[in-house]
């Protein structure tokens, strides 16, 4: 049972619309390297996002963030993720 909750869901939803505005090179710049920060979420709860570039064959990139509340959650966290393609839109 992972992470389940609307402030954890939030933040991460926040984090990928911050990442919607990063063009095409900016997330190849991220393949193989993790962006960790830490949150308060709106449930005053601290949280650890952290956010990393795959590739997802055929020139696309999936960026995920992994968000965690400490404890348990750590090692089953809330995830989401959005996958852009070469030409720089989205897969709906």
């Amino acid at each position: 049972m992972g992470l389940k909750n609307e402030s954890a869901a939030g933040l991460a939803k926040a984090r990928l619309a911050e990442w919607r505005g990063v063009n095409y090179g900016g997330w190849r710049a991220m393949l193989d390297d993790k962006d960790v920060r830490h949150a308060i979420g709106d449930d005053g709860k601290r949280y650890r996002l952290v956010s990393y570039a795959l590739d997802d064959g055929d020139g696309r990139i999936r960026m995920s963030v992994a968000v965690d509340g400490g404890t348990w959650s750590a090692f089953v966290p809330l995830v989401r993720d959005e996958i852009m393609n070469a030409d720089g839109t989205f897969v709906e």
